[in-house]
């Protein structure tokens, strides 16, 4: 008689999430456009597709605040959705603006942030897309 097979332990297959989680936190994901902000408004982390999007080089310095890349016509509603999102609970967020690039132009792009805060990331995570 023959046992079925087995899948593996739930602890391992969490392992295996949390581990490929940590490659996307390191970076192992460079090819997607991607920073992470805390509850202030402040950038934690940015990919390197994210940096080239931006128009900035690698070793450039970036301003940490997000809000200091935000058009000021675009300010108000990403002000007020980040402060829905970390005040309410507000699990998404999407806009089209203008953000200040590193060569210090102003270039379109669709945004979308999620929220992360309170879970393990504890991060809002906002991915662009140049227009």
């Amino acid at each position: 008689m023959q046992s079925a097979p087995t899948l593996p332990a739930a602890s391992t297959q969490s392992s295996l999430f949390d581990e490929s989680r940590k490659r996307f936190q390191d970076g192992v994901l460079p090819h997607i456009p991607v920073l992470t902000l805390d509850r202030d408004g402040n950038i934690q982390s940015l990919t390197r597709a994210a940096r080239a999007a931006l128009e900035y080089a690698p070793d450039d310095r970036i301003d940490e605040c997000f809000f200091s890349h935000v058009h000021k016509r675009n300010m108000r509603r990403v002000m007020r959705d980040l402060a829905h999102i970390v005040c309410r609970g507000k699990q998404r967020a999407q806009w089209l603006l203008r953000l200040r690039t590193g060569n210090n132009r102003w270039r379109w792009y669709r945004a979308s942030a999620r929220n992360h805060l309170g879970q393990q990331e504890n991060h809002i995570l906002v991915r662009l897309r140049a227009v």
